[in-house]
């Protein structure tokens, strides 16, 4: 009786684990407060301890999510992500403070600082290392890509960085049907120039300035986030909940739900806006 007795106190508790590990539907909205830490250890074959703190991670992530994995990542003196290749996924890396050494799959070598941007698509490679004093503050996110030409790409190799020098201004007025004012947005690309096959549609870096606002709207087959890098807004999310988003803040609309961002301070809110499409919906179409 007593071993019966352990048995199911053993299988409760491996059920228990594995539903909380189970991949769940993620939130629209994660506050620096809200964001998970989860610290890795030679990354991809690297050297030290690559600190995370995450909005959701892949491991979460359901199987139509495009978005799989936002985190705000450290790199400290001396550690380095190793260099290695996605198969099916793409890999941005957007560095917010510090200066790194980028490395992409010609093998070429790019110090990187605040504002610049790099991605990796299928096949490609890419590394990142500090070999500075200060420590590298980056964003990774992460998309799912199962629709990637590998074939193609490694014959004609898309460009994976994206110093902020040589970022283009686009700018927006009224963003969004009931916008105010004026987004304003230096891209590295912008959707109308990605290839058919590719997630990541389109990344930039954004502003809002007192009393302007992206309007609420939704998303057919994309998925939309926005990380704050600066000052203080107003995210609206599908419910009509309003939260106060502040820097490191995470939010995102998938499919079929809607967002809004506004600025009520003083101060310009700075953030990143990275699109991904999501080709699990259109091939269920």
């Amino acid at each position: 009786m007593r071993k019966f007795l352990v048995l199911a106190c053993v299988f409760c508790l491996f059920c228990a684990a594995s539903a909380w590990a189970a991949p769940v539907k993620h939130g629209q909205c994660y506050t620096a407060d809200q964001l998970t830490v989860l610290d890795k250890q030679d990354v991809a074959g690297g050297k030290g301890t690559l600190h995370g703190e995450f909005a959701f991670a892949r491991d979460a992530a359901l199987e139509d999510d495009a978005i799989k994995e936002i985190g705000w990542m450290t790199l400290r003196h001396g550690e380095f992500i190793g260099t290695h290749a996605h198969k099916d996924n793409e890999d941005a890396y957007l560095i917010i403070s510090g200066k790194g050494v980028f490395t992409d799959g010609e093998g070429n070598a790019w110090v990187v600082g605040p504002g610049d941007m790099t991605l990796a698509r299928p096949g490609q490679a890419h590394g990142l290392a500090n070999l500075f004093a200060e420590d590298l503050v980056f964003l990774d996110i992460i998309a799912k890509n199962a629709a990637a030409d590998l074939d193609a790409i490694t014959k004609n190799p898309t460009p994976q960085c994206f110093p902020k020098a040589v970022l283009f201004d686009k700018n927006v007025e009224k963003a969004g049907k009931t916008g105010v004012g004026t987004l304003y947005g230096k891209f590295a690309f912008r959707r109308e120039q990605a290839t058919k096959d590719q997630a990541i549609k389109e990344i930039g870096l954004m502003t809002l300035k007192k009393g302007d606002s992206i309007g609420v709207h939704g998303h057919a087959n994309n998925e939309d986030t926005y990380i704050i890098i600066s000052g203080k807004g107003v995210f609206t999310d599908s419910k009509g909940k309003e939260t106060v988003v502040g820097p490191r803040a995470v939010t995102i609309a998938v499919a079929g739900e809607s967002h809004g961002l506004r600025n009520e301070e003083d101060e310009d809110l700075v953030f990143i806006d990275l699109i991904a499409q999501n080709h699990a919906i259109e091939n269920k179409k």
